[in-house]
């Protein structure tokens, strides 16, 4: 009962309460009228119980917001036009169905002093301005783990990001824990799927053989301590004869294979993409297993992928940023360098 009352206002912006001061007044006037005490204690106790009631309905609330996991959608936006404002509402309203919720975004406030307004994220600049792309990820980190740390209690963030997959393996460094749930949205960026709850580090175990890819090495020059690495998780591939790709002597292309889903209609081939349903963590771990034993073997690895954005960000919590490792960017008919993560740094 003492936490209710180290903030008054919360009881006093109950609906329960508000309603019971107004119909205090009527029922005040009423018994005035009447003039009977008998009147005048019932109205007193069925007030006192609306208001009993009220208290009741603060704790179970401060209950949820103090004991429980607190869930904070994060939505990151870069080099795209769906509205984020739109891809919040999304977020919260899959939150309060699957957690039997109301009112989420209003009680956070009200009760944690956390607005998720706060938790867009927009980046309109030069993809290739390095400097003021690591800035907007500096922002982005600070804010989840000041966070982290003013609440005090289990954090699940629900990440949906979107547009460049080169990105996402940086904003991935920032996440490297478990309490992540990631969204992957459709090609029109109107729909959002949860692709990967991350609750262990599932999404970096080595694997010995893979399942979801196939590997293809053509390796030209064993003095040479660079490998391209080439991903191809989409319904495209990348192009290794553009202008940047072409004269690496050794190179490892994961592609991936067909996979079979079971859904209503019945059991379905899938090419090209990865079913929404499947789990996300093992192709990444397929991923990581081959950047991790090439990394022994190669002084330098460049990426170049096409991939959705979830598994990229994946991917990223997966490597961190301890690897010489080039990331890359489709841009004008080419894959063109645009960060190394060892560059990543995350203090100011």
């Amino acid at each position: 009962m003492k936490h209710i009352f180290l903030k008054l206002e919360n009881i006093f912006s109950n609906k329960l309460v508000q309603f019971a001061s107004m119909l205090g007044l009527f029922l005040g006037y009423l018994a005035d009228a009447i003039s009977d005490e008998k009147v005048y204690l019932a109205f007193a106790v069925f007030i006192l119980l609306i208001l009993l009631v009220a208290i009741i309905d603060e704790m179970r609330k401060y209950n949820i917001y103090h004991t429980d996991v607190i869930h904070i959608p994060v939505v990151i936006r870069v080099d795209d036009n769906t509205d984020t404002n739109y891809v919040l509402e999304t977020l919260l309203k899959k939150i309060e169905k699957e957690h039997n919720l109301h009112n989420y975004k209003e009680n956070l406030l009200k009760y944690r002093g956390v607005n998720l307004d706060d938790f867009i994220f927009q980046y309109n600049g030069d993809l290739f301005d390095f400097k003021r792309l690591l800035s907007f990820a500096q922002i982005i980190n600070y804010k989840i783990n000041q966070t982290e740390k003013a609440l005090k209690t289990r954090v699940l963030f629900h990440v949906a990001y979107y547009r460049r997959p080169s990105i996402a393996f940086m904003l991935g460094v920032i996440f490297r824990t478990e309490g992540v749930i990631l969204y992957q949205n459709d090609d029109g960026g109107r729909t959002f799927q949860n692709v990967a709850n991350v609750t262990s580090r599932e999404y970096k175990e080595h694997v010995e053989k893979l399942e979801k890819y196939t590997l293809t090495e053509e390796i030209n020059d064993k003095e040479d301590d660079t490998l391209l690495f080439i991903i191809n998780s989409a319904s495209h591939n990348v192009d290794p004869r553009v202008k940047s790709l072409r004269n690496y002597t050794n190179r490892a292309t994961m592609t991936l294979k067909p996979q079979k889903v079971s859904r209503a209609q019945g059991e379905k081939i899938v090419k090209g993409t990865i079913p929404p349903e499947d789990n996300w963590a093992q192709y990444s771990q397929e991923i990581y297993t081959k950047i991790h034993d090439y990394r022994l073997q190669y002084k330098t690895i460049v990426i170049a992928h096409a991939m959705p954005e979830a598994l990229a960000f994946l991917v990223g919590m997966a490597m961190e940023n301890y690897w010489n490792i080039e990331i890359t960017q489709y841009y004008n008919n080419d894959n063109v360098y645009l960060y190394n993560m060892q560059d990543i740094k995350f203090y100011f």
